[in-house]
């Protein structure tokens, strides 16, 4: 299936939801839509930097966790291997002035404001298109209603997406803070 979800209502997304996990067979998916990915997918094969392909088990997040998980393994192998030399010149910059140093991982002032409330304002997206959806049913016959109904919808939706990619962001950054 490619993009399978495009261009589906809420309802119909449910039906082939629903399908997908009772379906006994191999189904190949490409999809951008990382909900669907989670909530149908079973295993994930990616394309790495090196062209090389790669199976992750487990839906996006799963994937996205390893990912990083891979990189950070990969960053404490490069200061591993860079040695101790570069860990003494760390704390001073190119005029001879001392920093800080490290700083620890937080949310930014933004970043909290918006953790706290992303998943009430995906909740009201969501329920904001079930509603448009309801009312382009009721306006069928209605041109001018459906299509303004419809440029609604759509904006909706582009906004519930950001919505989605910056709250996978923020679920991210919360567990690389967690982590220390």
């Amino acid at each position: 299936m490619d993009e399978p979800t495009n261009n589906l209502d809420i309802a119909t997304l449910t039906i082939l939801e629903d399908y997908l996990d009772r379906y006994e067979g191999i189904v190949v998916t490409v999809s951008h839509d990382r909900y669907f990915l989670d909530r149908t997918m079973k295993r994930i094969f990616a394309f790495g930097e090196d062209g090389k392909l790669r199976q992750y088990e487990g839906g996006y997040t799963d994937y996205s966790l390893k990912k990083l998980s891979e990189k950070e393994e990969a960053e404490t192998e490069q200061t591993r291997k860079t040695g101790n030399a570069a860990k003494s010149n760390s704390n001073v910059t190119e005029k001879g002035q001392r920093t800080r140093g490290p700083q620890k991982l937080k949310f930014t002032y933004q970043e909290q404001k918006d953790y706290e409330t992303i998943e009430n304002d995906i909740a009201k997206l969501e329920e904001k298109i079930e509603t448009l959806e309801t009312e382009m049913a009721a306006a069928s016959t209605d041109f001018v209603k459906l299509n303004q109904l419809m440029t609604e919808k759509k904006a909706a939706e582009s906004m519930l997406n950001e919505k989605m990619d910056r709250w996978m962001y923020l679920e991210e950054l919360a567990e690389r803070i967690e982590k220390g």
